[in-house]
């Protein structure tokens, strides 16, 4: 019993010293654990696998600046809990720091190869269907001097005054739209004639006429004298067959001074018009006309869209001051039968396509503009927008190659919508390119010069499918009067008028279909188009809307 007792003893103690070399081993790695930079080892010793991730590379780095010894797995560095916490915070930092460092620049330039790949297949499928991508290529030539419409005292003041930053003389201002105090032209949309009356007043008050005299329109005609020698300059450069405007087209942003004029000279064309009528010389009247409508066809080979709005607005003007004449029936066959031939070839279907061409050039231009500048893109917008757009500076170029591509895609798909040789316009064909169909935000973000481009060219499709409509009418209109004027009466439906009052009657633009067209019962008649929604909405003008925002597009006069 005693020696067995001295056994069971001898094992208890050796129990016991594993116990207590078991607890030394685990409170030994408990301060490993702890082991961190910032405090004194004071020489433990402690297995590297002990640490966490970023304290073994923090161990190994120190190691190699020779301030851990790895071989004996010793430090003289130990980490507080708080400190072990800014060191996760600094190391999560630098992390990212080289993440993005190495992030951004592949991103640029991952961009920039896709959308440069993206232009390049573009450009020459574009190419091979004999697209003119380069604003170069639409800028028309020099024109001798002898034969520009150009080249006449008027423009080449307006030029100077540009090139010299200096205001632009404008002899014509008096007219301009933005003149609150001028009365109204004729507005076949509200069904207004032109008041002469209301003119006459106008030309008093501006010191243009002395006083007023008994007949409102020889009072107009005499207050127009005034602008005769402008007026006889553009007379004679009517009979110079080229124009070509002394515009500084190879530069990216360029300055179009000259618009001004045909803006405020139309009126005065359409204004004299109206009074000659009133005073009985339709003869002179259609010299307005023709000399007005002259102005404006020197504008057709700018290439600018702004150049497309100028001329789709005036020739407005213009046919306007026709249809006042033809309201009061003050237009003689002679007369009638000449404005039918001046309108007639004038084809803005393919004015609407070169319009559009010519913005292709430009944006495309603005595009290569801030491709070749990616540091210094001041003035991306214009010549006055220095300093207002450094965010632009770091805009990816992969985004400006996309978005030239989508711009260019977008025009192909709108051009593709008319048809100059059929004079159709087709609304079936569609534009998945157009800005519309972008929702998400950072597609529009990379679209963005796109987003700003294509309300102009939609805008300038309705305006000029809708002057199309209105020429069309105008000639229709014209050839009706000549109708009423040999027969007595209106015709019963516009067939009657082929062949002696016209060679063929002009089809729907919108829809291919004919002009809808009836008598009404005070005498007088309604001819319309379907309009953009191509929906018959019986030729009912709505006075508060604008042109194009009409349901149908209607001709017709006041009720007598």
């Amino acid at each position: 019993m005693e020696t067995q007792t001295r056994a069971e003893r001898e094992v208890s103690r050796q129990g016991a010293r594993r116990a207590v070399a078991a607890a030394t081993d685990k409170r030994k790695d408990a301060e490993v654990r702890d082991i961190r930079v910032g405090g004194c080892l004071k020489g433990r010793p402690h297995p590297m696998g002990g640490l966490s991730l970023g304290a073994r590379r923090f161990e190994t780095g120190l190691a190699l600046s020779g301030a851990v010894n790895l071989k004996t797995k010793m430090t003289p560095l130990a980490l507080s809990p708080r400190r072990r916490r800014r060191w996760r915070r600094w190391e999560i930092g630098l992390a990212l720091i080289a993440i993005t460092v190495g992030f951004v620049p592949g991103f640029y330039l991952e961009e920039k190869i896709r959308g440069e790949r993206a232009w390049r297949a573009y450009e020459r499928d574009a190419q091979q269907r004999g697209v003119k991508l380069a604003f170069a290529d639409l800028i028309p030539p020099p024109v001798p001097d002898s034969e520009n419409f150009a080249s006449i005292p008027l423009f080449e003041a307006v030029f100077r005054a540009s090139d010299a930053k200096q205001p632009i003389p404008n002899p014509f201002a008096v007219f301009s739209s933005h003149n609150s105090k001028r009365p109204k032209l004729s507005d076949p949309i509200k069904q207004q004639p032109v008041d002469l009356a209301a003119w006459r007043t106008f030309f008093v008050e501006g010191k243009y006429l002395p006083a007023e005299g008994a007949a409102a329109a020889a009072d107009v005609l005499t207050a127009l004298d005034t602008f005769a020698d402008p007026l006889a300059q553009l007379r004679e450069a009517g009979a110079r067959p080229q124009c070509r405007f002394p515009v500084h087209w190879e530069k990216v942003f360029v300055e179009l001074p000259h618009y001004g004029i045909f803006q405020d000279a139309i009126p005065i064309y359409a204004l004299r018009l109206e009074a000659d009528l009133a005073h009985g010389e339709s003869g002179a009247a259609y010299q307005d006309f023709h000399e007005g409508l002259r102005l404006i066809s020197a504008l057709t080979k700018d290439p600018s869209l702004i150049a497309g709005l100028v001329r789709v607005e005036t020739a407005a003007v213009l046919e306007s001051a026709v249809w006042a004449g033809l309201a009061r029936g003050q237009w003689g066959d002679a007369e009638l039968e000449k404005i039918q031939a001046d309108l007639s070839p004038w084809d803005w279907l393919q004015d609407f396509q070169f319009s559009l061409a010519s913005e292709r050039g430009s944006t495309n231009g603005i595009f290569d503009f801030a491709i070749g500048n990616q540091r210094n893109r001041d003035g991306l917008f214009g010549a006055n927008s220095e300093g207002r757009n450094k965010a632009w500076d770091f805009y990816p170029v992969g985004w400006l190659y996309q978005d030239k591509v989508r711009v260019n895609r977008y025009v192909d798909e709108s051009c593709a919508r008319i048809d100059p040789g059929q004079r159709r316009w087709f609304p079936d064909r569609l534009t998945p390119s157009s800005p519309d169909d972008i929702q998400s935000t950072p597609s529009k973000i990379r679209h963005l010069l796109l987003g700003i481009a294509a309300p102009s060219f939609k805008g300038l499709e309705s305006r000029d499918l809708q002057i199309a409509t209105q020429t069309d009418h105008c000639v229709i209109a014209c050839a009706i009067e000549r109708f009423r004027l040999a027969r007595g009466n209106d015709p019963g439906s516009l067939d009657e008028l082929i062949p002696q009052f016209i060679p063929a009657l002009p089809k729907d633009i919108v829809n291919g279909e004919p002009y809808r067209y009836r008598r009404t019962e005070d005498g007088r008649f309604v001819l319309y188009s379907v309009g953009l929604d191509l929906h018959d909405d019986g030729g009912v003008i709505d006075p508060n809307l604008k042109a194009t925002k009409q349901k149908d597009w209607v001709w017709r006069y006041p009720a007598q």
